[in-house]
């Protein structure tokens, strides 16, 4: 697919769809099992801080172990990869639903689930790469439109399922779901012109910031060496400083997302009213996609379009809960937090390329997703130790709003470095030299 030809390759459309449906199972279950955090507390005599650790581990596991999908690809093609990721994804929520009676048991299935999803996730990120390339920005922005319609959708759909069959009914439903994702890994291929074979990386130009895209795919096909020499991080600096910005959003992304329902039932709202908010929020973030994928195809992302201004809507948004209990107001705070960060996770991750080399992208795709894991980890984690220790979500949210400060400083930052992207193509990684 070329910007601007307006012709779309037949061969991309079923790996674009597969995409689509995966992101859309992984981040709704995510957002969904926000639902059962009361449940879980009560039920298993939990706090906040281990049944927040436990539904974000999901997402978090998923990204942590991203250089295990990374060394699967390496042995294996994408579409085996991918089923095998779709079925351990599904088993990991039926298991739940069979067995899990106890905290620890949460805790297994969605670690299972998430080395799952992760496999699957990873395998078609690195898909989106080979079959879009220099348009792989507005592709991915256009995928993640998905995430946010999950995020509306299956919330309140899961409720549903909830108030029927019980927490472990809706799990076994919801795995019987997820197992989709096993046709979404099936509908993986290579790209054409990139079967395995052993890479002929060339020096490139890198004055250009989009031609590290463009060319990255090199990094997907054959056996690369991609372990880090002595001087890449010095020779990446300006990643590093990227990297900063993509995990602190990262950690107020999943304190959003697994804490949001529970505080609207804390507002004395009933569970079937506060399901909603993160149906607004969803919405938000539904358009946020959108303006990102506009600003992408004009060429209008920069630090401070996809890092500064965002931040600045978050903070609006978490300032709104601390300050209003109305319901119909917290429907619109909501709806501005989802926007802000529906539309920077696809700045951040569609700009992420402008700051590695092509020798690199693979290890650089790998570090962001463990890194990011973490983060997203210690969101869920650290918002609930805050909340078992001041019983108060306005810490919660105050937290996330010191944390959006410091990342649109930062990004202000960025603006400012030199990302000219050093040629690391160097022979065994020699970084050139």
């Amino acid at each position: 697919m070329e910007r601007g030809d307006g012709v779309i390759n037949a061969r991309s459309v079923p790996v674009f769809i597969s995409g689509c449906v995966m992101v859309f199972l992984f981040n709704g279950s995510f957002k969904a099992n926000s639902i059962f955090i009361e449940d879980i507390v009560s039920l298993f005599d939990a706090n906040y801080f281990l049944a927040g650790s436990a539904f974000v581990a999901q997402p978090a596991v998923a990204y942590i172990f991203a250089g295990v999908s990374s060394s699967l690809l390496e042995g294996y093609n994408q579409r085996l990869v991918g089923v095998f990721g779709g079925v351990i994804f599904g088993v990991g929520f039926v298991y739940q639903g069979l067995f899990g009676y106890q905290l620890h048991q949460l805790f297994i299935a969605m670690v299972v689930a998430a080395l799952g999803g992760g496999v699957l996730h990873f395998a078609t990120f690195m898909s989106y790469l080979e079959h879009f390339k220099g348009n792989f920005d507005v592709a991915y922005s256009a995928r993640e439109l998905f995430t946010y319609i999950g995020i509306s959708t299956m919330p309140p759909f899961v409720e549903l399922l909830n108030s029927s069959y019980g927490l472990h009914g809706t799990y076994v439903i919801m795995g019987a779901l997820i197992w989709n994702c096993v046709v979404c890994g099936a509908l993986l291929k290579p790209a054409i012109g990139t079967a395995r074979k052993p890479a002929n990386i060339q020096q490139i130009s890198f004055t250009d910031k989009r031609s590290s895209l463009a060319e990255s795919s090199c990094c997907c096909q054959g056996s690369v060496n991609c372990m880090p020499s002595s001087n890449f991080f010095g020779k990446h600096i300006a990643f590093i400083v990227f990297q900063i910005v993509h995990c602190l959003f990262f950690y107020v992304f999943s304190g959003w997302v697994i804490f949001l329902i529970p505080f609207g039932t804390s507002t004395g709202l009933l569970p079937s009213q506060a399901v909603y908010l993160s149906t607004a929020g969803g919405i938000g973030g539904f358009f946020g996609k959108i303006l990102a994928i506009v600003v992408f195809y004009y060429d209008g992302m920069n630090e401070i379009t996809a890092g500064v201004i965002p931040s600045c809507m978050i903070i609006i948004g978490l300032t709104g809960y601390i300050l209003c209990s109305k319901y119909i107001l917290l429907m619109l705070f909501s709806f501005i937090c989802g926007f802000g960060i529906a539309y920077e996770d696809s700045a951040l991750s569609g700009i992420l390329p402008r700051y590695l080399c092509t020798y690199h992208y693979r290890l650089g795709s790998a570090i962001s997703y463990f890194s990011t894991g973490l983060f997203l980890q210690l969101g869920g984690s650290l918002s609930g130790a805050i909340l078992d220790l001041t019983n108060s979500y306005v810490y919660v949210f105050g937290a996330m709003i010191l944390i959006n400060v410091s990342n649109g400083l930062i990004s202000l930052l960025l603006s400012f470095m030199d990302n000219n992207i050093a040629d690391c193509s160097g022979v065994n990684g020699s970084d050139g030299e």
